[in-house]
């Protein structure tokens, strides 16, 4: 009796480690070679555990070039040493072939880290074969740090009786920066998703309050989905992947609350792809999915 009670306080302990691992998060920008006007958005999300970090990082939030990537990396705490590198496309709303993006390498010192540090300094830039491509900089700030300063500008925001409270509501500095985390595909964007496996799932969904929201979607020209209704349960679609793999979403109808808003997964394996479609009445998107050749 006295075993079976050590071993479960044991696995109880194991359980709390394995799940008790923080992500950590920091939002700011990139730039590249000497131009300081050339500046990118950029957020990084990671764990580090033991040492080794591991996460992704997204280039160009909710823009037309939004790209996704994994990294990894690694944190020294005596050195205070932070690295890691860019190595695997996951999505990207630009229309550049793959072999021709310039994955950051990052090395530089980091007090701590947290939500509330700092992450700045130079990197370098590799091909995918790892030919140079342009250096520059980078600087971000820890998502802690960052909210509190968004609170105390929505504060004063809502507290002024210069704006109105829909022109506050818009302002809102936090709702802004919480949008940054929502990959959204607008009228006639396309996502190119990189996938690993023969057979991937789509999920369609409706994420928030079922609104009628109606959708048709396309697969390499088929209609899949017609006059679809979305709802809170997920509906789920087996693709085989094929040499060319186009998924075509369009509005048919947006429902009570406009726009047009479908929540879409994709599943590869062990890897998620997550994005909402915002579309208007008529108004189409796509997705791409592309075999990784790696």
């Amino acid at each position: 009796m006295y075993t079976k009670k050590i071993l479960s306080l044991f696995f109880c302990f194991i359980t709390t480690l394995l799940f008790s691992q923080e992500k950590y998060e920091y939002f700011g920008a990139i730039s590249f070679g000497s131009d300081t006007k050339s500046v990118i958005s950029y957020r990084l999300v990671f764990t580090e555990i033991d040492g080794k970090i591991s996460g992704y990082s997204v280039t160009d939030l909710t823009g037309e070039h939004e790209t996704k990537n994994l990294i990894s990396g690694s944190y020294n705490k005596k050195t205070k040493e932070f690295t890691f590198k860019e190595e695997d496309i996951l999505y990207t709303k630009s229309t550049i072939n793959d072999e021709m993006f310039c994955f950051i390498n990052f090395t530089g010192k980091v007090k701590s880290v947290d939500d509330n540090s700092k992450l700045e300094g130079s990197f370098k830039g590799f091909f995918k074969d790892n030919t140079k491509c342009v250096d520059g900089t980078i600087q971000l700030i820890g998502s802690k740090k960052l909210y509190k300063k968004m609170h105390k500008m929505n504060r004063k925001i809502q507290k002024s009786k210069r704006f109105d409270d829909e022109t506050k509501r818009k302002a809102n500095p936090l709702t802004l920066l919480d949008s940054l985390k929502v990959n959204n595909l607008i009228k006639n964007q396309n996502l190119n998703v990189f996938v690993k496996s023969d057979t991937v799932v789509l999920e369609v969904w409706d994420a928030g309050k079922e609104d009628g929201d109606i959708i048709q979607l396309y697969h390499n020209n088929e209609l899949v989905l017609k006059d679809y209704k979305i709802t809170n349960k997920k509906k789920l679609i087996t693709i085989s992947i094929q040499k060319e793999n186009i998924f075509r979403i369009i509005a048919t109808n947006e429902g009570k609350y406009k726009p047009n808003t479908a929540m879409i997964r994709l599943i590869d394996n062990n890897r998620n792809f997550e994005l909402m479609s915002s579309l208007k009445e008529g108004e189409a998107a796509t997705i791409t999915i592309l075999k990784n050749r790696q």
